[in-house]
């Protein structure tokens, strides 16, 4: 059997929707639903809860029953997940699958399901309870009609005159009826289905001057003895030519079977092409709504249309709707995954202009100001991004061998291999020895001031935590558990916000929480990590950003690591250092003594 499915719905809002889903699997297996939602961003939910339950549909592994069974049992879940006011009814759902002849359904709430078979119209929820599995056998030219019933009662008694309708009038007539009737807010949705059979369908074409007039051709009945007789006539006497008629005879019908063989082949063809590229659809439409909510997901729903389109393709390579579908794809693609890219890179600053040859590896942002220290003249200095005021803080005699700052609130931190950690008080350049210099550490990766306590990072597999008192700052204590055992060699950077973050120059990133390790793992990356220069996290900020010098790109990723989207462009490619400040959705990226800003989008 054959099945044709059309939707219609109505206008949704943000709190209220209701929508619908038909796809198809293998040729001989179609899932279709429809919901209607109450809630907050209703109409993106609803769309996304949709396209995961048919996903789930597919993946699930066992019969028909069961598939939908165990898809109707995850839908409930997840709507049991939700936050939704006690006693009140949220959603409705209807789902149902065709398989070969059978259909299965299961309903819950505002939903109706009719079934037309000849001049006879049928609720057939009426044969079972709500929540209950029904099934039943289809024939050729029934009409079903998934629907809420709020579309229902909106058709009223035109319900019936309306499914008499081929399926593409009925889709033309309900959707102008809706839109003429301006029902936003009023749960109109449904999908209607009809069945054929597709055995007893040959489908012709006619080339004709006129399409209005037909020909046949007549040809006199004749019985088997006449056919022979003919033959027997006419068929060649001597064994030369009777061969070369055998030859020809056995040529035509070999063409005759190659040219039936090449018409099988071919609608096989098309059928699987319609289905992949179907399948390819569905997954790109499931990418666009997903693309802020999941942003990974979304990557993937996209990563899986490609696939499609290419199987697609590979079917029939010339199509012209594949090849626009592809364009479309190749359009959109950016704006789903959340990518941009950047040319102009806005000059903010260049530190030639505090000091002659001034140059920094590293910035520190904290309370709208940078923190700049040039390991070499030993300066140390500080701009106020807001005003775009700077001043020196200090210089090398009050810094000694300084190599490492970083700024939290007023106050700077400075670590100096000849005298120990230096506390400067921005405000008055006030500078004081926090803690003194310890001939035990040995080369420090990095040093972090947070919440008034200051972090080193010892490349050996320690982090150091210096403690803020009323004296002054405690002896280093150890940071990470004595079960907690980790490789350092290689770190570049290290950032804190209610967890630290390690940086390693493979692209590796720990994190670590309480002193214990922590979950980090990148997640829906369209290629790895390469040749990182830094990266950037806070406890102002939601998001993790990592400087992917090797891919031209600043990677936005979750505090976990999963992917949300990226900027590409040349200065992130040369750039030692970044700095975020997503309140004023600014990147500030350091490139020897210039510091660029380009906007966050």
């Amino acid at each position: 059997m054959k099945f044709n499915v059309v939707q219609v719905v109505g206008l949704n809002t943000d709190q209220k929707a209701a929508q619908v889903i038909s796809s198809s699997q293998d040729g001989d297996n179609t899932f279709l639903a429809v919901l209607d939602l109450s809630s907050d961003d209703a109409f993106t939910r609803g769309r996304q809860f949709l396209t995961e339950i048919s996903d789930f549909y597919f993946d699930f592994e066992g019969s028909p029953s069961e598939k939908l069974k165990a898809a109707y049992g995850q839908a409930g879940e997840k709507f049991a997940k939700e936050d939704l006011p006690a006693g009140r009814q949220e959603f409705s759902l209807l789902i149902g699958s065709i398989s070969g002849k059978v259909l299965f359904f299961i309903a819950k709430g505002e939903v109706e399901i009719y079934l037309k078979r000849g001049d006879k119209l049928s609720s057939l929820l009426t044969v079972g309870a709500n929540e209950q599995l029904i099934s039943g056998f289809l024939q050729p030219d029934d009409k079903l009609l998934f629907a809420t019933k709020s579309l229902i009662n909106f058709l009223d008694a035109d319900l019936k005159k309306s499914l008499n309708l081929p399926l593409e009038s009925f889709e033309e007539e309900i959707t102008d009826r809706i839109g003429a009737a301006n029902a936003e807010n009023k749960s109109l949705a449904g999908l209607a289905v009809a069945v054929e059979d597709q055995a007893s369908k040959v489908q012709t074409e006619q080339i004709t001057d006129n399409p209005v007039v037909s020909y046949s051709l007549k040809f006199p009945k004749i019985n088997l003895l006449t056919y022979v007789k003919i033959i027997k006539d006419y068929f060649p006497k001597d064994n030369r030519n009777r061969l070369i008629i055998a030859l020809i005879l056995i040529l035509i019908i070999g063409l005759g079977v190659g040219f039936k063989i090449k018409l099988s082949k071919d609608a096989q063809n098309l059928v699987a092409f319609n289905q992949v590229l179907q399948k390819s659809r569905d997954d790109f439409n499931a990418a666009k709504g997903l693309a802020s909510l999941n942003p990974s997901e979304a990557k993937a729903k996209l990563d899986s249309a490609k696939n499609e389109l290419n199987r697609a393709l590979n079917l029939r390579p010339k199509d012209s709707e594949a090849l626009n579908f592809k364009k479309q794809i190749e359009q959109e693609s950016d704006s789903i995954l959340q990518q941009s890219s950047v040319s102009d890179f806005p000059l903010f600053l260049d530190t030639d202009l505090i000091k002659k040859n001034f140059r920094a590896a590293r910035m520190s942002l904290s309370a709208g100001k940078l923190l700049l220290l040039d390991p070499i003249s030993k300066t140390l200095i500080d701009i106020d991004l807001t005003k775009k005021s700077n001043q020196i803080l200090a210089g090398s005699e009050k810094l000694g061998n300084a190599h490492l700052a970083s700024l939290n609130g007023e106050l700077a931190f400075v670590y100096s291999e000849d005298k120990g950690i230096l506390r400067i008080d921005s405000t008055n350049q006030k500078i004081a020895v926090a803690v003194k210099q310890d001939e035990d550490l040995g080369k420090i990766a990095d040093l972090y001031g947070f919440a008034s306590n200051v972090y080193l990072l010892d490349p050996t597999g320690q982090i150091w935590k210096y403690i803020a008192t009323n004296e002054g700052y405690s002896d280093k204590r150890e940071y990470l558990t004595k079960n907690t055992k980790v490789d350092f060699a290689n770190a570049l950077k290290m950032q804190i916000e209610s967890s630290i973050y390690i940086l390693k120059n493979g692209g590796e990133i720990l994190r670590f929480t309480r002193g214990v390790k922590d979950n980090f793992s990148y997640e829906g990356l369209d290629k790895g990590v390469k040749e990182p220069k830094s990266f950037f996290v806070s406890s102002d900020t939601d998001n993790l950003y990592v400087l992917d010098s090797g891919n031209l790109r600043l990677l936005i990723l979750t505090k976990t690591g999963s992917y949300k989207g990226q900027m590409n462009g040349s200065v992130f490619a040369t750039a030692s250092d970044l700095a975020v400040d997503e309140k004023g959705k600014k990147v500030y990226l350091l490139d020897g003594s210039k510091i660029y800003s380009v906007d966050l989008k």
